[in-house]
């Protein structure tokens, strides 16, 4: 699976606002001209051009790279503060008003339900303040038209509201289908992926512990596939009681891979020997059969631009050494590296 298609909603925000830069800019220019050489409405013109300045840019920006949360921020202000001077400063029968029952559906689309909710709230009071304040709303009749103005853009924005509500829900579930292992609830190999390759912003000082718990096949040979499940949910909940659970993965059976950060390889070795000794002097009980359960780590420590593959592979050796030694320890890369240097110097 492409990691890419986890980031639904940051395309579809990406593309909205590419395209209402896009859209907007067109159709700013073309309020700029009339409002500057034909209305004399020079504020509102000079206005709109810098709004359609801004919208070129943001479509040119987007093309070739992901927008910025502050871009459809700026967006959205300069609309609104276009949509209610217009509002405020022409005639009713200019109809400038009507773009407001647009932004709620603007706002959830490139900002999502928190601002969305906000910015929407903000609109209907000040266009409230607006339009019942306004001298005169002839020809219409006053109060019909503020009545069904008001209904329609609560519904706008109830739709608008419910849609992105319901939107990010599901979207939510499908990426805890994509992501989660079903029976552990820990991160998968894509997850895994995922958090190396997008979440882990500060890499250096990255440890991985990859974690295998010692004769699983035994277990469940003797206990039974359902014993040897209640075994891998126990293990994670013990590692989720002492570290971040966004960090835990589990990438084959019994194997489980582990991502902290510490300073120097010795404190790395020293955590992950106290889960190791915690887990050993941890009493399973299940189905009233006690299981004493003891567990073999590699650690690996980042290296500049290494591949999440070669990281992996680094630690996966490390727990080879510990299982191969007796199982039920610590063995570091770097450990073994040391040891590398002293068998060439030795050759």
């Amino acid at each position: 699976m492409d990691i890419g298609a986890l980031r639904g909603t940051e395309a579809l925000r990406n593309n909205v606002l590419k395209w209402m830069g896009f859209c907007l800019g067109i159709l700013a220019s073309i309020f700029a001209f009339f409002n500057l050489f034909i209305n004399d409405f020079y504020l509102l013109g000079i206005l709109e051009v810098g709004f359609a300045a801004f919208c070129f840019y943001i479509y040119l920006y987007t093309r070739k790279r992901t927008g910025h949360l502050w871009q459809s921020l700026t967006l959205s202000i300069f609309l609104t503060v276009l949509v209610t001077l217009g509002t405020y400063f022409s005639n009713i029968k200019s109809l400038l008003f009507i773009w407001t029952c647009s932004l709620p559906i603007l706002f959830y689309l490139l900002l999502g339900k928190q601002y969305g909710v906000v910015f929407s709230l903000i609109v209907a009071v000040v266009q409230a303040l607006i339009l019942g304040t306004k001298q005169s709303l002839e020809p219409l009749n006053t109060v019909n038209f503020l009545l069904n103005f008001s209904f329609t853009y609560i519904c706008i924005w109830a739709v608008s509201h419910t849609f992105e509500n319901s939107r990010a829900e599901y979207g939510k579930r499908l990426e805890n289908l994509a992501l989660l292992d079903p029976l552990t609830g820990a991160g998968n190999r894509l997850a895994m992926t995922h958090y190396f390759e997008v979440d882990l912003a500060d890499k250096p000082g990255t440890y991985v512990l990859m974690i295998d718990i010692d004769y699983f096949k035994k277990i469940n040979d003797q206990f039974g596939h359902g014993v040897g499940d209640r075994v891998l949910i126990n293990v994670t909940a013990f590692f989720a009681e002492r570290i971040n659970k966004n960090v835990i993965f589990r990438i084959g059976g019994e194997e489980f891979a582990i991502f902290l950060s510490h300073s120097d390889p010795q404190s790395a070795y020293e955590f992950a020997d106290m889960l190791r000794e915690n887990l050993s002097k941890t009493i399973h009980t299940i189905d009233e059969q006690a299981i004493n359960l003891t567990i073999s780590i590699g650690v690996a420590c980042y290296m500049p631009n290494q591949t999440l593959k070669n990281l992996i592979k680094r630690a996966d050796d490390a727990l080879y050494q510990a299982k191969k030694q007796g199982r039920n320890r610590v063995v570091t890369a770097y450990e073994l590296n040391q040891q590398a240097l002293k068998c060439d110097k030795a050759s």
